[in-house]
């Protein structure tokens, strides 16, 4: 049977879509007050807005009248007939937000319309209005709501843990302040400021206050205009790529919007510029005509449809690689050699004992420190009889007539050990093996209680900005259990005094090894590392930085270790990212080729 639903049940239905998590009514009213023509906004949270959420604005208030109204469904100023959807240049349509919060929480309104000598104070909660009364304040709105989901305890308790919803709060902040640096911001939590942000003279400025002055470093100027849209504002700099994704940003018509296939074009223009799994930062600004951009295809209104989107594409494309290309930027980055063919190229060859010939000419082979690689006492198992059996790994080390009674070691351009088996020649990529080895090592270390730190001289102190320092806080538990000694140094600022096995001391790996974690946190999502899947992508991720950072040439002794630690592992014969680390190159193979 068909019914009209009561205005209680469609008002949380309406909630349901506009008010998910504390971050939610954050960004509502933070819009609103923009829209209000306010100057200076401060955002007060308590205990990640599950408590309190106050949004205080000097913009240009509301009579009583209007208050009122404003809690009504539908209620806006900024439509009167159907042709105004189309002609919007303010944050849009709010007529849901006021009415959908107050379904799900209690709200108190206190506002004084500009010119008029008292203001009022208006309560709403889920059971509808409250109270009106005239109040004393300054021109502007203060608008306070307390207890989000205190009536809906099932929705309540879908929240995740304060500093996840401190995450959210803060990145729908930095939304709003990036694209209108005119702005005076501040956020406060828990009466700590979080940011204080005065009215910027720049976007450069404002980017610098909420990213961190190591910013400054990497933007590079984009501007360009068409009859199409116009597109300004910064790209980083190639060689500054971080492995996380975090400081991309797109904005239309002052509206931060999500969009994978505009990210598509930004990563073509830095094709052969960056390493696969990094990104550069980027800040873009589209202004369009408003007819030609739709945004309401998604009730947060992060999506977007444009009219010339293939077009847009391909302007964007041009104007970043133009920008690149003005500032001559050239592919300097140690990439990651995963691109190479599997078959090795003998251009270059080092033998363990009697230095490296290159054209013919001996050179003196460099020591190199391969102690994180090596097996703990407790580390080795038996390898499985069938790869043994199959491949004859047991023997690897058993071949006569090498030099000094051992087994020979071959290094392969920088990157290949071979040594001598009776089955023919086994060849082994160490990079790869170092992978699998650290992979299985990270994600045992994940799932009990047995890290292995290596302390570092002096801790370094690394700034970070607001979201990703919260981000690294969340799981601070795991990361110990993976080997990471990190302490909050306040002021977002993190001490690093210990990093897992495999990874450099020094402060740019450091540096390095901190973007990687953000970079598998975020990658991990709202669930942390609380999943398996989410476990193997960090130690996957975090094995790969290990691997990658260290010198790939190693002595006969170190190639031994190696490939023994190897066959002690759960599956020797791939890198977690499922590449090969070794083959068998085989008298059969010899006889074909030669």
């Amino acid at each position: 049977m068909l019914r009209i639903l009561p205005p209680n049940i469609s008002n949380l239905i309406a909630a349901g879509e506009v008010v998910q998590r504390p971050s939610s009514v954050v960004k509502e009213l933070l819009e609103n007050a923009i829209d209000a023509g306010a100057g200076s906004v401060s955002v007060i949270i308590e205990d990640a807005g599950k408590t309190l959420i106050q949004v205080i604005d000097d913009g240009c208030g509301m009579t009583p009248e209007e208050a009122r109204l404003c809690f009504e469904r539908h209620a806006t100023s900024k439509i009167a007939q159907a042709s105004d959807l189309d002609s919007i240049l303010t944050y849009g349509f709010r007529g849901e937000a006021l009415p959908s919060i107050a379904a799900v929480a209690e709200v108190t309104l206190r506002t004084r319309k500009k010119g008029s000598d008292t203001g009022s104070e208006t309560v709403f909660t889920p059971s509808g209005f409250v109270s009106q009364e005239e109040a004393a304040m300054p021109e502007g709105t203060n608008i306070a709501v307390r207890n989000i989901f205190y009536s809906l305890p099932a929705r309540r308790k879908f929240l995740k843990s304060d500093n996840t919803e401190l995450r959210q709060i803060i990145a729908e902040f930095s939304h709003v302040a990036l694209c209108r640096p005119e702005v005076g911001v501040r956020l406060v939590h828990n009466k700590k400021d979080i940011y204080n942000l005065r009215r910027a003279n720049t976007l450069k400025q404002r980017i610098l206050e909420i990213e961190g002055r190591d910013m400054g470093k990497e933007l590079i100027d984009v501007s360009s205009s068409t009859r199409i849209i116009s597109i300004t504002g910064f790209v980083g700099n190639p060689q500054d790529a971080r492995r996380s994704a975090g400081n991309q940003y797109f904005f239309v018509n002052g509206r931060y919007f999500r969009s994978a296939y505009f990210h598509k074009a930004v990563m073509k223009a830095y094709d052969k510029l960056v390493p696969d799994g990094s990104y550069p930062s980027y800040y873009l600004f589209f202004s369009a005509l408003p007819e030609n951009v739709d945004v309401n295809i998604h009730p947060s209104k992060t999506e977007v449809k444009f009219e010339n989107e293939t077009e847009i594409f391909e302007l964007l494309t041009a104007v970043v690689r133009e920008a690149l290309g003005r500032n001559s930027f050239i592919p300097t980055i140690d990439f990651d050699h995963d691109t190479l063919p599997d078959i090795p190229a003998p251009s270059q060859f080092h033998y363990s004992g009697g230095g490296s010939y290159a054209g013919g000419r001996p050179a003196p082979q460099r020591k190199v420190d391969y102690g994180p690689i090596l097996p703990e006492p407790a580390y080795g198992r038996a390898m499985p009889a069938a790869v043994t059996e199959a491949a004859g790994y047991g023997t690897i080390f058993e071949d006569s007539g090498t030099v000094g009674g051992g087994a020979g070691v071959l290094q392969i351009s920088s990157r290949y050990i071979a040594t001598p088996m009776r089955s023919g020649l086994l060849i082994v990529d160490v990079r790869r093996a170092r992978e699998r080895i650290f992979y299985e090592r990270y994600l045992r270390q994940l799932d009990d209680s047995s890290p292995i730190t290596h302390q570092v001289l002096f801790p370094c102190e690394i700034v970070l900005p607001a979201e990703r320092y919260h981000l690294l806080m969340e799981d601070a538990a795991r990361l110990r259990q993976l080997g990471f000694d990190i302490e909050p140094a306040g002021d977002f600022t993190i001490a690093v005094k210990g990093l897992p096995e495999g990874f450099g001391t020094d402060v740019e790996a450091v540096r390095k090894a901190v973007d990687d974690i953000v970079a598998a946190l975020m990658d991990a999502g709202p669930e942390g590392l609380g999943k398996a899947a989410a476990r193997e992508e960090m130690a996957r991720k975090l094995a790969r930085s290990a691997a990658s950072g260290g010198d790939t040439r190693v002595s006969g002794d170190e190639a031994r270790l190696l490939v023994d630690t190897l066959f002690s592992c759960a599956e020797p014969e791939i890198s977690p990212c499922g590449r090969k680390c070794m083959f068998i190159l085989t008298e059969q193979d010899i006889e074909k080729n030669l």
